[in-house]
């Protein structure tokens, strides 16, 4: 009799024991298409991280060539001002210097009057001098916005302003000229009997040792101003403190 074809049997299961092929190539197929997304993945967020970096890199470069054309342009501005950096009239001069310090960055201000400080040619050696007092005085805003108040409306404010002036200043050279700036002949005609006893009672309260030679002339000269103004009675006593405050400033000189 023909013998019947061997049968694979599973241990008596009855299933057969046939390779699996199929779920093998299945297998291989699902890591390698997770492999392949994988590395997709990576490729794709490494090529978004090259092109966003490549689009913040042209973005600081276009803003950097616009920074630059923009300061190209405040430079030539300040150029055409020149003329008027000559002008006999002080005032306008004055005004011309404090537009360019607007115009410029506290430090290309500095740099250029410092340049213009150090010239050979007098005019120029006056800008830069006149360009660094004006940074001075914008670096001291907070005593200009006191000295303001010294004579304004409100008594309030003209007792608060003295007050700091006095506790936060006494010792503060610019303070002290800033002051001193409000009795010079065009300034002095302007000021009211308070603002007149209200600097005085500030000046006669700072330190004389931080006084220098200019300004205890500046004093001296104010207080002839003052005495010529026939002052009242408590102005008078402030002014006779002020004499002394003077003469003893000058015996530290």
């Amino acid at each position: 009799m023909p013998k019947d074809e061997t049968k694979d049997t599973d241990n008596g299961t009855g299933q057969t024991n046939k390779p699996l092929f199929s779920n093998t190539v299945s297998a291989w197929i699902g890591v390698i298409t997770s492999v392949i997304t994988i590395i997709l993945t990576i490729y794709t967020t490494s090529n978004k991280v090259r092109l966003d970096q490549l689009e913040t890199d042209f973005k600081d470069r276009s803003t950097k060539v616009e920074e630059s054309k923009e300061r190209v342009e405040r430079y030539k501005w300040v150029y055409s001002l020149y003329n008027d950096l000559n002008d006999v009239d002080k005032r306008k001069k004055n005004f011309t210097v404090g537009l360019i310090t607007l115009a410029l960055t506290d430090v290309e201000s500095k740099k250029l009057f410092s340049a213009l400080q150090t010239s050979s040619d007098t005019v120029l050696q006056s800008v830069g001098q006149s360009g660094l007092k004006a940074l001075k005085a914008i670096g001291n805003e907070d005593i200009t916005a006191l000295v303001s108040k010294i004579d304004t409306s409100s008594s309030a404010d003209r007792i608060k302003a003295v007050g700091e002036l006095e506790n936060k200043y006494a010792s503060s050279s610019p303070a002290i000229t800033m002051v001193l700036n409000l009795y010079n002949p065009d300034n002095i005609t302007t000021l009211s009997p308070d603002g007149i006893i209200n600097g005085l009672y500030y000046l006669n309260r700072t330190n004389a040792k931080v006084w220098n030679k200019q300004q205890i002339k500046q004093g001296q000269d104010a207080a002839v101003r003052i005495a010529g103004l026939n002052p009242g009675k408590n102005t008078s006593k402030e002014l006779a403190n002020f004499k002394s405050l003077l003469t003893l400033a000058a015996t530290g000189q």
